[in-house]
């Protein structure tokens, strides 16, 4: 079975469970109209599969990193892409407001009297000042950023990974008005189509993994066009 997806290639497996999914959660929602909606309400089975697969995302990369800087290569794709992995994360799952009960990562908690002032400082510095000082970092060092996302677009496991992430950006974009949609139950088309996007950003980063295993000696099979 798995010599058969390596046959496939990164491309080929992300489309294929891509459509296995969306089939499955379509079906469900045929059959069962509530169900269907159940599968996609906030913090159900289809937003804690994509937080599953956009850490196992994030820790791939994190893998990667580390290897690369063990060999003194250049890491800062690495970087970027736990970072996002790691917003997103952040985003689906609300984790500001699973932890403190109110939500963190807002305007309003930061000026509001009700909260202690050493919290609402506290949470300025995690909250604007990490994000701010990795962004500079990046900036720091932007050519290398550039041209390792350009490599990686020349590269199978590139383009799946960015189709991810560009399918999962415009969902962000566009939320309302595909949950606006007819014919689904609240947010299926939106939980749906995120679920894609977290697919192809996963199998994109797991078909690197496979390139740097290979690279560093390892001994998974070679195939080549993965």
């Amino acid at each position: 079975m798995s010599s058969r997806l390596r046959r496939l290639g990164c491309r080929g497996v992300a489309f294929l469970a891509s459509v296995v999914v969306v089939a499955i959660m379509v079906l469900v929602a045929l059959h069962d109209w509530k169900l269907g909606g159940w599968l996609v309400i906030e913090n159900g089975i289809v937003e804690n599969l994509q937080v599953v697969l956009i850490v196992a995302t994030g820790v791939l990369a994190a893998r990667q990193g580390w290897a690369a800087k063990r060999r003194g290569e250049p890491f800062v794709f690495e970087v970027a892409v736990v970072a996002a992995m790691t917003m997103l994360c952040i985003g689906e799952v609300n984790l500001d407001r699973v932890l403190f009960g109110t939500k963190v990562i807002h305007t309003r908690f930061f000026v509001s009297p009700k909260h202690p002032l050493g919290w609402r400082l506290l949470a300025v510095l995690v909250v604007v000042g990490a994000p701010t000082a990795l962004g500079i970092w990046l900036l720091v060092h932007i050519r290398e950023l550039f041209w390792a996302c350009l490599d990686g677009l020349l590269e199978p496991w590139g383009q799946t990974a960015t189709l991810g992430i560009g399918l999962y950006v415009l969902v962000q974009i566009f939320e309302h008005r595909i949950d606006r949609l007819p014919w689904q139950p609240p947010y299926f088309f939106e939980e749906g189509l995120e679920l894609v996007g977290a697919i192809y950003m996963f199998v994109g980063l797991a078909a690197r993994q496979r390139e740097v295993t290979i690279a560093a000696g390892g001994r998974w099979p070679d195939r080549p066009g993965v």
